[in-house]
């Protein structure tokens, strides 16, 4: 860049020549007494060099002060413009790092401006902080669950994050005191040194090592402050047997992806220093617990390498409310429609329209409950294994109502054995509490004579009777039968909520 001067001591008029090794928002219009105090003076071949350090552009500032060719005999010629040239390319190769270190000594009127180009002088972001090198980082690390969305069928769940990153870089340390009690200062995290902190979990999407674009803090002491949201989707251990009160636990594993724990010492918060759980509402799933743990592990590069490693166990649990309504309530249901079934009289139409309709209401369930369900777990859900086994007794009191209204219409003579057999059970005491209000005393009788009666020459009447009365006596031992079962059924397989804490 070519400018004019005409206010120099001695009143010439001459001609500066500005060149700029990085850019051209170079301060040009600066006094001489200034830069000297910066930079040096020097004299060759009857002409003046001016070097100087331009802190605020991060660059050097070379002059060469020549007078007019009228009024000076050395002028600036093509025989020494290589020697000029020769002259400014050494100050520009060697005098940086002379700039760098006058960098600390900047002044400027703003006290925000003064401050980050004194920390930002001679800064390399991809060198890590430590005062030796031979002393780990400390990286102190928390977690905070934003959102999370639960994928069934993959049996992965993805959250939505916060993380609390804090380490201590001694380059960003000054005195508050000489820039207007400044103590913090805001950066953005593609500025400074940030550590690869990934997830090491199993997930089907890609690893990304760099730390997400954030608003970082650095503090007057040294102290960085980062907290980058991010997303972590991972797979989850599932154990749907007590379904709708099942559970997930998922666990992330943190850890640096490239440095060792020699470079990276990881640490985690205090639940008091940061809130691990301030999650917003799902309206399927809810966090009921998360738990950390430390260790060191090998890491992938092997060779004896390892790696500091955090890890967060999360352990969800599904709302039950909205399926304990449909499916549990639905069960009871069906459970009294069984009963009913065999509590009717055998030759009734009511009996026979309502075991049909059990059993096909059982079927349109049992289809509904399957496309509900998870297909993933160790263990099938014990509310599915509830309807099937409430299904085979639905199908047993179908058939059995076939059955008992066909022994009501056989006319032959019942066999002897099954003729005992119902005088038993109608003599015990169990029989005359249930079936006293059925049966005649008479008719008991009638049934214990036929047994000892061996000319078989009894009325088509009392052959009927004798198989309709031993037809009660199985329907009712069915009756007890089923409801035995389904008290069975419902202390093992029904589900409630205090199984929902047993994963």
């Amino acid at each position: 860049r070519l400018f004019h001067r005409n206010d120099l001591p001695n009143k010439k008029s001459s001609t500066s020549i500005l060149f700029d090794s990085t850019t051209e928002n170079s301060k040009i219009d600066k006094g001489l007494n200034d830069n000297e105090e910066k930079g040096a003076v020097f004299n060759l071949l009857g002409l003046t060099f001016h070097w100087a350090c331009d802190c605020s552009s991060r660059s050097i500032d070379v002059q060469l002060w020549i007078c007019h060719f009228v009024s000076c005999p050395h002028g600036l010629n093509m025989k020494n413009l290589f020697s000029v040239l020769f002259v400014i390319f050494n100050i520009l190769l060697y005098k940086r790092e002379t700039c760098a270190m006058q960098c600390k000594d900047i002044t400027t009127t703003s006290a925000l401006t003064r401050l980050k180009d004194y920390l930002f002088c001679d800064y390399d972001r991809e060198i890590r902080p430590t005062k030796h090198y031979n002393n780990a980082t400390i990286i102190n690390l928390g977690l905070n669950i934003q959102q999370f969305q639960v994928n069934d069928i993959s049996n992965s769940v993805i959250f939505d994050v916060w993380l609390k990153l804090v380490w201590k870089d001694p380059h960003f340390t000054w005195d508050k005191s000489q820039f207007d009690s400044i103590t913090a200062l805001h950066v953005k995290s593609y500025e400074i040194w940030v550590p690869d902190i990934v997830t090491h979990s199993t997930t089907d999407t890609g690893v990304d090592v760099e730390m997400p674009q954030a608003e970082c803090i650095v503090q007057h002491d040294g102290v960085i402050l980062c907290v980058p949201m991010t997303t972590y989707t991972t797979f989850c251990e599932s154990d749907h047997t007590w379904w709708p009160y099942d559970m997930m636990n998922c666990t992330i594993h943190i850890a640096s992806w490239s440095h060792g724990s020699n470079e990276i010492s990881l640490r985690s918060f205090t639940l008091n220093d940061f809130s691990e759980n301030s999650t917003e509402d799902n309206l399927e799933w809810e966090v009921v617990d998360l738990f950390k743990n430390e260790r060191v592990i090998v890491s992938k590069y092997g060779l004896g390498f390892t790696t500091d490693q955090l890890s967060y166990h999360i352990l969800l649990r599904r709302h039950s409310s909205m399926n304990t309504t449909a499916y549990m309530t639905s069960a009871i249901v069906l459970m009294t429609m069984t009963l009913m079934v065999l509590w009717l009289e055998p030759r009734s139409t009511e009996r026979m329209v309502i075991a049909n309709l059990n059993f096909i209401l059982h079927l349109f369930c049992l289809l509904d409950l399957q496309w509900k369900l998870p297909f993933n777990g160790t263990h099938p859900p014990r509310l599915i294994l509830f309807y099937e086994k409430s299904l085979a007794l639905a199908t047993f009191s179908l058939i059995l109502t076939s059955i008992l209204r066909y022994m009501h219409e056989i006319n032959a003579e019942a066999p002897a054995w099954i003729s005992v057999t119902t005088v038993k059970v109608l003599k015990s005491r169990i029989g005359q509490i249930f079936l006293l209000s059925i049966l005649d005393p008479k008719v008991s009788a009638t049934i214990e004579m036929n047994v000892d009666d061996n000319t078989n020459l009894v009325s088509p009447n009392k052959k009927k009777s004798t198989w309709r009365y031993t037809s009660v006596v199985i329907g009712w031992l069915a009756f007890l039968t089923v409801l035995f079962t389904y008290v069975v059924l419902l202390i093992i397989f029904l589900p409630t909520s205090r199984f929902a804490s047993s994963f």
